[in-house]
């Protein structure tokens, strides 16, 4: 309830009107077999910062595989950016691949897109969200915050969270319980990544998330870049298994068949050197559909070069950055 809440407060005709062409947009592409864009994104991922304290594995930054121009999105950059957006689209994820609350003017950023009535989502490790950082984030109006926990004990929480405190995360969802105090937002969110060595705790992380005052749990399919990690890692469940193994034991995605990606007819994103990338599964910006900073992000969303994507898609011309996606 707390979510349908928050989107409808940072929605107008206009949007609604938006969000309606997006859906005939993707069923006539969907038919046509030909990329028929009528609207704009409704959502958007800004990375405010790309770089991370932790070592995570199989995370292009833990693994330290991402390299940028700017490790952080100064905020002239980012005004610029979020200027160049459709004023149609109103839903902001300010992270990509990096830790957030690593841009020490991340709270600068969430007010100027609040100013913009557009409701701004964190992903966190939440080591840096102290107290202090809890009650700013509130005052800013962040509209939700997710944090990863990744098991219910200190031990389970380390084998994924290299370099992680499992006790500063329960910490830190407590602080944004007291700082919210009685309001609705921000909506408070745990995640965990279901692996073989965790998901006999799903109960025990979920009574205890929402124990310190989380809103929600959520369990999410973890994303494997070696096929022996995905082997050793895999949960029982099959609800949680992004891949599977074929008749020749080998590890493949479930999905890869998929015939319409949503992400591109719905969401634009934006890395930390204003690069619009396909989409959240091109990390490592291999296929640049042009910069924020030259050209405003809502023109480049129907340029040639993200036209010509779409395309190669809806033809079966799935790119590299399609292996991992669920």
């Amino acid at each position: 309830m707390s979510e349908i809440r928050l989107i409808w407060s940072c929605l107008s005709p206009c949007r609604i009107w938006n969000l309606a062409a997006y859906a005939l947009s993707r069923w006539i592409s969907f038919v046509f077999r030909k990329p028929v864009v009528l609207n704009q994104p409704w959502a958007s991922t800004i990375e405010s910062s790309a770089v991370c304290q932790l070592s995570c594995p199989e995370c292009p930054v833990g693994m330290k595989e991402i390299a940028r121009k700017n490790n952080v999105l100064s905020d002239e950059h980012f005004t610029t950016i979020l200027h160049g957006l459709s004023k149609k689209t109103f839903w902001l994820n300010l992270y990509f691949q990096g830790e957030p609350l690593l841009d020490k003017n991340i709270i600068h950023k969430i007010r100027e897109a609040r100013k913009r009535r557009m409701c701004v989502v964190l992903s966190t490790n939440a080591m840096a969200l102290d107290e202090n950082m809890a009650q700013e984030l509130c005052a800013a109006g962040t509209s939700k915050i997710i944090l990863s926990l990744d098991g219910a004990d200190e031990t389970t929480y380390l084998k994924y969270r290299s370099g992680g405190d499992f006790q500063k995360v329960l910490d830190a969802i407590a602080f944004l319980r007291k700082a919210r105090n009685k309001k609705y937002f921000p909506v408070i969110e745990v995640q965990m990544l279901v692996f073989s060595y965790n998901e006999h705790q799903k109960h025990q992380l979920r009574k205890l998330a929402l124990g310190l005052g989380a809103d929600k749990v959520v369990f999410k399919s973890p994303q494997f870049y070696h096929a022996e990690n995905a082997e050793i890692n895999l949960p029982s469940e099959k609800k949680y298994q992004r891949y599977n193994k074929n008749i020749s034991g080998q590890i493949q995605l479930k999905t890869k068949n998929k015939r319409l990606c949503k992400r591109l007819w719905n969401t634009i994103v934006i890395n930390s050197d204003a690069d619009v990338v396909a989409c959240c599964f091109d990390k490592n910006s291999s296929y640049i559909m042009g910069n924020a900073l030259e050209t405003p992000a809502a023109l480049i969303w129907e340029n040639a070069a993200f036209m010509r994507f779409r395309h190669d898609y809806l033809q079966g011309k799935r790119k590299d950055i399609c292996v991992n996606c669920e």
